[in-house]
């Protein structure tokens, strides 16, 4: 065991570059791996300080974390693995013929496997205390940044939500096994294949390397674009593919993971966009939701309920005109009679022979038939303050006191094919027969005219919930909105909550008045997408670097071990810039080769989320051009620096020793 483990420790000396590489790939993988251990942790304590006593809700929140820190745990294992395990795999390559030599003076299988275990055991030892160590310092550093970003948002909202830094050993011990774990596994691999292997095919080197009497063809366009370096290129990866190989999928997976989580920021800020579809201009949102009458209120009286629960026509236009008293303000005023829950207070049938292609097209990918009728569909009644409702009549062409059917559908939810915003009715009704959802009882509300697309406010859009949507004079509402835009957003919120307060003098009635300044909405989803973007960009890098140590290590082994080549080639005449143009385009080929398996991979992840996504409004898929043509440009550079200062120490070499040393 002396003679096995010295012998690993001597290797570790000789080969210091790749040592190093290998022990940084290691000690990124521990630090992740810690650092997402302390995050779990950190997040289990804020989630049961949330939910306090709730069984379920801890039992809920555990579920996602430790469910999200398995997935995570096993990509980074993975990964490491991969690294690690090339390291190895390449060292054990390297000294074939020393495994012979051993096994032909009476070295047995369980010895040469010993040599590359007590290697890996060696740099566990090195790295997994330092990975631990750096591990804990990045959760600190990650739990800071997401504290602070927290802190901006506490100081808008009425509860405060704490992410606090916390060190438990059972973390530690779960990154300790885990990493040893994953070294072990990494060296195992390439100890078994390396043992099994007969002396003779050791001693000859046939057992890393099969010999076959067959030529490797240049690209015929990659000789005419790049000429006979560019030939020599494309049969070096070839020649050498299994090497290049581990170097493409590290760099293909970064690529795909960096596609994806671009995608997914370009999607968070267009679902946020789109989440306020009618404040593009109104800088603050004033909303009165009156609370539901429970089963024990019912012995309340008839009025006194609709009292609490409705608010008036009336009373929302004096609330307008006092809102309009503010200097340096337009508002609009828009109610409705959806319950609370989304459930509508009436519905109506539509014939199936009005309805455009768009609204039948949405019905039957959502599997929603007609009867012999039509369509039963529910029915939002909506009104707006008087002087926006005489607006909105002269551009349905009616005259005051009419009702106007809203064409407009904006589907909400569903993946079904077609549009997410169309006209659905070919036709207005005369009439629509109207049943109460709670008592059956029929309304006939005559229709004088409509409203198309172009001409839907998008104060109404932003309300709209059914699918039949009328536009009446008057109405007591379940729910109100004020769309207001001031230069003082900070002091019409404060002098809105005054008059809502005065106006509506409800018990209780606080817990019903909200005054929003959206201003502070870009601040809220600002906070909110650094929070998400900070822990997928800090996932992605720490994978990426740790997929650089095995490019760096892999290269770096490859440009040193082809010294014999390097030297032939320039005895034959080649020159050191023709050598530099050939390294040059093996990098530039890697990068294409990397990148035809990462970008493919990318949109196809991109594409998978966008189909996941349960958004209130489809989107149209758009391929992420951006981060594909960052990628490009980075990977580029990544292969084509590492190549170039890989073959800078051998430049100082002349022909002959360059010889000599192989």
């Amino acid at each position: 065991m002396k003679l096995t483990l010295s012998l690993a420790y001597s290797q570790l000396r000789i080969n210091r570059s790749r040592t190093f590489w290998t022990i940084a790939g290691i000690v990124l993988s521990t630090a992740m791996i810690t650092a997402v251990s302390g995050f779990v942790t950190s997040a289990d304590v804020m989630f049961k300080g949330l939910v306090g006593g709730s069984r379920y809700y801890s039992s809920m929140y555990n579920e996602i974390l430790f469910g999200l820190g398995a997935v995570i745990g096993s990509i980074i294992i993975a990964a490491c693995i991969i690294v690690v395990s090339n390291s190895f795999r390449v060292s054990a390559g390297e000294r074939i013929r020393q495994f012979g030599i051993l096994k032909s003076v009476g070295a047995e299988k369980r010895q040469i496997a010993q040599i590359i275990l007590f290697e890996g055991l060696l740099l566990a030892m090195l790295a997994i205390p330092a990975g631990i160590v750096i591990g804990i310092f990045v959760n600190y550093v990650g739990i800071q940044i997401i504290d602070n970003l927290l802190a901006a948002a506490n100081r808008r909202n009425t509860f405060q939500i704490n992410f606090d830094f916390i060190v438990a050993w059972q973390a530690i011990l779960i990154s300790i096994v885990l990493s040893f774990f994953t070294v072990w596994l990494s060296a195992w691999i390439p100890a078994l294949k390396a043992s099994g292997m007969s002396a003779i095919e050791a001693i000859r080197g046939t057992g890393e390397v099969k010999i076959k009497a067959k030529n490797i063809r240049g690209g015929r366009l990659i000789g005419k674009l790049f000429g006979f370096e560019g030939t020599l290129a494309y049969k070096s990866l070839k020649r050498n593919s299994r090497n290049f190989r581990a170097t493409a999928v590290s760099l293909a997976a970064s690529i795909t993971l960096f596609i994806v989580a671009g995608y997914f920021g370009d999607q968070y800020k267009e679902v946020t966009r789109l989440y306020y579809p009618g404040v593009e201009n109104a800088n603050v949102v004033c909303t009165f939701l009156p609370p539901d009458k429970s089963e024990n209120d019912r012995e309340s009286s008839e009025n006194n309920v609709q009292k609490y629960s409705k608010l008036s026509s009336d009373i929302a236009d004096e609330i307008t005109l006092k809102f309009r008293e503010y200097p340096g303000t337009t508002v609009f005023g828009v109610g409705d009679d959806v319950l609370k829950g989304g459930f509508n207070s009436y519905k109506t049938v539509i014939p199936e022979e009005v309805m455009t292609n768009e609204m039948l097209e949405f019905f039957n990918s959502n599997e929603y038939f007609p009867d012999k009728k039509g369509y039963y569909l529910p029915v939002t009644l909506l009104t707006t303050d008087k002087e926006n409702y005489g607006k909105l009549c002269k551009l349905a062409g009616v005259t005051p006191g009419s009702n106007i059917l809203v064409n407009y559908a904006r589907i909400p939810g569903g993946k079904g094919e077609g549009k997410s915003i169309f006209e659905p009715f070919l036709a207005i009704p005369e009439t629509l027969s109207l049943s109460n959802s709670g008592d059956n009882s029929i309304i006939e509300l005559p229709m004088a005219g409509e409203l198309d697309i172009r001409n839907v406010p998008n104060e109404i859009a932003a309300t709209y919930v059914g699918n039949v949507t009328v536009i009446v004079p008057e109405l007591n509402a379940t729910r109100y909105i004020w769309f207001v835009e001031t230069r003082d957003a900070e002091g019409f919120s404060e002098y809105a909550n005054e008059i809502l307060h005065n106006f509506i003098n409800f018990e209780g009635n606080s817990e019903y008045i909200e005054v929003k300044n959206m201003e502070d909405i870009p601040f809220e989803v600002r906070d909110i997408s650094r929070l998400i973007m900070v822990f997928i960009y800090g996932f992605i890098t720490m994978l990426t670097l740790i997929g650089l140590t095995n490019v760096i290590s892999t290269i770096s082994t490859n440009t040193r071990s082809r010294v014999r080549e390097f030297a032939v080639l320039q005895s034959v005449g080649i020159t050191p810039e023709g050598l530099k143009r050939m390294l040059n385009l093996e990098s530039v080929l890697c990068s294409i080769k990397s990148l035809c398996i990462g970008v493919p991979l990318g949109i196809l992840g991109s594409y998978l989320l966008y189909r996941a996504f349960d958004l209130p409004v489809k989107l149209e898929y758009a391929i992420p051009w951006m981060p594909e043509l960052q990628c490009a440009l980075g990977v580029t550079a990544i292969t084509w620096v590492i190549m170039r200062h890989s073959m800078s120490k051998l430049e100082r070499n002349s022909i002959i020793e360059m010889i000599r040393e192989v």
